[in-house]
């Protein structure tokens, strides 16, 4: 009797960490995901079309010296996106149940989930550049249209 008792405790701790899987281990699994990473990849290439608009014809030197810019803000940005994860878990905790969290990495474990998660930074790029092309367009406008204080 006493040794299912013991064997009883045993398998209650050991299944404890997987039964109530912490809330914070649920949504790093919901970033890996939705591939939150990806954000930093996605920044890095934005600026360098940027870049590539400023200097559309740039000489080799020029050319090596905007890809070791680009090396640089994509190690720099890596950092800070290390930095900052604790607090985006945080942010998800605040703001979803664990049902909700169980829920979108449901979603995101389905196939429709997986090429959202895919698909979506490719929108985000196409709309960002739109939207950079209407800021431009804008230019006159804006500059025409201070505010006086």
């Amino acid at each position: 009797m006493i040794r299912a008792f013991i064997i009883l405790v045993g398998l209650a701790a050991a299944c404890a960490p997987v039964a109530a899987q912490s809330k914070q281990q649920k949504i790093e699994r919901l970033l890996v995901l939705t591939n939150s990473d990806a954000i930093v990849s996605e920044v890095v290439s934005q600026v360098g079309g940027m870049m590539q608009q400023i200097q559309p014809n740039p000489t080799a030197q020029q050319k090596a010296r905007r890809q070791d810019a680009l090396d640089k803000i994509a190690k720099l940005a890596k950092e800070r996106m290390l930095k900052f994860r604790p607090q985006l878990v945080s942010a998800y905790a605040e703001t979803f149940t664990d049902a909700e969290i169980d829920g979108m990495i449901a979603f995101y474990e389905s196939p429709v989930g997986r090429a959202s998660a895919t698909k979506i930074p490719a929108i985000n790029s196409r709309m960002s550049g739109a939207i950079q092309a209407e800021m431009n367009a804008l230019g006159p406008d804006r500059k025409s249209t201070r505010l006086n204080s």
